[in-house]
C-alpha cells in the first residue's frame, strides 16, 4: 500500500516536470512566450550573483551589493581574502549557483509538500535580497515583484501550483546551464551593461594560474552532473 503510493506520487512528480519542460519549450516558439520566459532569465542572473555574494561570505569576504541589468548581465560587488583560493572560489561560486540552485528546486519538485516549503523559501530570499543586497532600480524592480508576487502565490496554499512553478523555474536553470551559462563559461570576456569585463573563469585563472578554458570545462562538468544527481536522486532511485 505505502510503495503503491509512492510510485504514484512520483509518477505525478514526473508528470509535472515533463509538462514544465512542455511549456518551457512552447513559450520559448512564440515572441509574447519569450517575453513570460524573460523575468526567469533575470532570476536566473540573481541565482548567479547571489552565488558570487554567498561564496565571498563563506570564504571570510564581504558581500557590498550586487546590480542586476536589463541585457540579463549583473555584477557582484565583493570584499574577498586576498588569496587565490579565496578569489578563485567567489568566481566559481557564482558560476555553479544557478545549477546547484536548479537541482535543488528539481529535486524539491519530487513532493508538492517540499515544493511548497521551497517555493515560500524562494519568495524570502528573494525580497530579502533587494533589502541587503540588490542596488539597481531594475533589479530591484524585477526581483521584487517576483518574490512579492512569489509569497502571494504560496499564500495561497495551492501546492499543485507551486510544484508545478518550482519546476519550471529547475527546468528554466538547467536550460540556461545548457546554454547560456555553457557559452560564457569558454569565454574570457562577459559584457555588464554595455562594459566589457573579464568572466568568472578569466578571474579564476587569474586567481590560480592556467586557462581559462581548463576551468570553463571542469565547471561545465560539474554544473551538468548537479542536474543529473538531482534528477537521478529525485525521480530514478
Amino acid at each position: 500500500m505505502n510503495i503503491s503510493n509512492s510510485l504514484s506520487e512520483r509518477q505525478k512528480a514526473i508528470a509535472v516536470l515533463l509538462f514544465a519542460a512542455l511549456v518551457f519549450y512552447v513559450l520559448s516558439l512564440f515572441s509574447f512566450g519569450r517575453l513570460i520566459q524573460w523575468p526567469f532569465v533575470i532570476l536566473t542572473t540573481f541565482i548567479h550573483e547571489l552565488g558570487h555574494g554567498l561564496t565571498a561570505i563563506l570564504v571570510g569576504g564581504e558581500f557590498i551589493r550586487m546590480q542586476l541589468h536589463a541585457d540579463a548581465s549583473g555584477l557582484a560587488m565583493l570584499r574577498i581574502p586576498s588569496d587565490g583560493m579565496s578569489r578563485a572560489l567567489a568566481s566559481a561560486g557564482g558560476l555553479l549557483a544557478p545549477s546547484l540552485f536548479g537541482g535543488l528546486l528539481i529535486w524539491a519538485g519530487r513532493s508538492t509538500k517540499t515544493s511548497s516549503r521551497v517555493f515560500f523559501a524562494l519568495s524570502i530570499i528573494m525580497l530579502l535580497s533587494c533589502v541587503l543586497w540588490i542596488r539597481s532600480l531594475f533589479g530591484l524592480a524585477v526581483i521584487g515583484g517576483l518574490g512579492a508576487g512569489f509569497l502571494a502565490l504560496a499564500r495561497l496554499r495551492q501546492p499543485g501550483l507551486h510544484q508545478f512553478l518550482i519546476q519550471f523555474i529547475g527546468v528554466h536553470m538547467l536550460v540556461d546551464t545548457l546554454t547560456r551559462t555553457l557559452g560564457y563559461l569558454m569565454s574570457s570576456s562577459a559584457s555588464v551593461n554595455g562594459a566589457v569585463r573579464h568572466s568568472d573563469t578569466a578571474a579564476i585563472a587569474d586567481a590560480l594560474g592556467g586557462p581559462h578554458l581548463l576551468y570553463g570545462i571542469i565547471i561545465a562538468v560539474l554544473a551538468l552532473s548537479v542536474f543529473w544527481f538531482s534528477l537521478r536522486a529525485a525521480y530514478f532511485r
